[in-house]
């Protein structure tokens, strides 16, 4: 019988690539799998196979090649993890990925676990359309039901007529449609779900720009209470999961103090990047870690971590002048991506010191030189 000397992992992109990047620092050896033939993580795993998720003999090299396969993203097609699922184990579940997936899936989950998110109506047809007529306290955003991420998919809806036009606009057979929360903060809560233990990294404080995700603040500023309610829903999500792997979850604090859950991420998360330098253990330590049975150790903040990302539109052109990166507080994640595009996250940087202010302040002012 053939060896099993890989961990298998379903998808190539930054996530991925901070995955390979850690289990190879513990002496494993990660099997790739993505149709994208220049995927990030493609191009250091030890194994790479370029195929589609569906692909049968892709699939098969997997099962023969890996004792345990993950993910790095939840727009996998939740089918190819209940292939997997008859003859290797992976983490997620295939039936984890399919609620997340899915925005309705999600919310009704949520919603039978009593746990608060923002008013929302399904839209599965035209004909769900004409009650909506009746919605006085707009705005609204109209959201695909699937294959949403970094703001696409989504739109801000004013009143009925928007609402008409964006319906038609976007595409889709299947929305949600969010009331509006009027935002204090976001943050978010990444889990490490071993078998018997679920270890929970420090929440962060997110700040957006056009949808996608700018910065990571560690420690949040909450409140203990805050904290609490937001890791007893994340474990309360995670346990009826019936989850193992990195699950994310991003909340909303509205500015009348309500925790509202926005969405769910059965992956590492861009919020949790700074782990990797600002925790004892990283997000894609614990993921390798849950991949191959061994013991959790807690991830305490060891520093105080900013996190910003950096999107194509810095390049100008192809170049970009990183000197102001090179300093000993300050750590520097390039995801190999030949093409930088306007939006494309081409990398980040951490900011780690032992105040949260001067870490913020340093982070911007280096962010601020970038742009110019």
């Amino acid at each position: 019988m053939q060896e099993k000397k890989y961990i298998g992992m379903l998808g190539g992109g930054q996530l991925g690539l901070m995955f390979v990047q850690s289990a190879q620092k513990m002496g494993e050896k990660v099997l790739i799998l993505d149709p994208d033939r220049d995927c990030p993580a493609g191009k250091i795993a030890d194994k790479f196979v370029n195929a589609d998720y569906l692909d049968t003999e892709a699939l098969k090299t997997i099962i023969e090649n890996c004792e345990i396969c993950t993910t790095e993203f939840e727009n996998i097609p939740y089918t190819t993890l209940e292939k997997l699922e008859e003859k290797i184990n992976v983490y997620p579940n295939s039936k984890a990925l399919k609620i997340s997936q899915n925005r309705i899936l999600e919310k009704s989950f949520l919603k039978k676990l009593k746990i608060p998110t923002t008013n929302y109506y399904e839209i599965n047809s035209p004909e769900n359309l004409k009650p909506l007529e009746e919605i006085k306290d707009w705005p609204y955003i109209l959201k695909t039901s699937t294959f949403g991420y970094d703001g696409k998919g989504q739109a801000i809806i004013n009143n009925f007529d928007e609402l008409l036009k964006s319906y038609k606009i976007l595409g889709s057979d299947n929305f949600v449609l969010e009331k509006k929360v009027n935002l204090k903060m976001e943050v978010s809560q990444v889990a490490c779900c071993y078998k018997d233990d679920i270890v929970l990294l420090p929440i962060s404080e997110n700040t957006h720009i056009n949808n996608i995700l700018h910065k990571s603040k560690v420690p949040a500023s909450i409140t203990d209470d805050e904290s609490k309610k937001i890791e007893d829903m994340t474990i309360s999500i995670a346990k009826n999961l019936n989850y193992k792997g990195i699950l994310c979850v991003e909340f909303f604090i509205s500015k009348t103090e309500e925790i509202l859950v926005n969405e769910i991420a059965p992956r590492t998360h861009n919020s949790g990047h700074y782990s990797i330098e600002g925790c004892d253990e990283s997000q894609f330590d614990h993921q390798v870690k849950i991949c191959k049975g061994m013991e959790p150790i807690k991830s305490s903040l060891k520093n105080s971590s900013v996190m910003i990302n950096l999107l194509g539109e810095l390049w100008k052109g192809e170049n970009i002048n990183l000197d102001d990166l090179k300093k000993d507080e300050i750590f520097l994640h390039l995801y190999n991506k030949k093409i930088p595009k306007h939006g494309r996250k081409m990398g980040h940087f951490t900011v780690i010191n032992d105040s949260v202010e001067i870490a913020n302040q340093i982070a911007d002012e280096v962010y601020a030189k970038l742009k110019k």
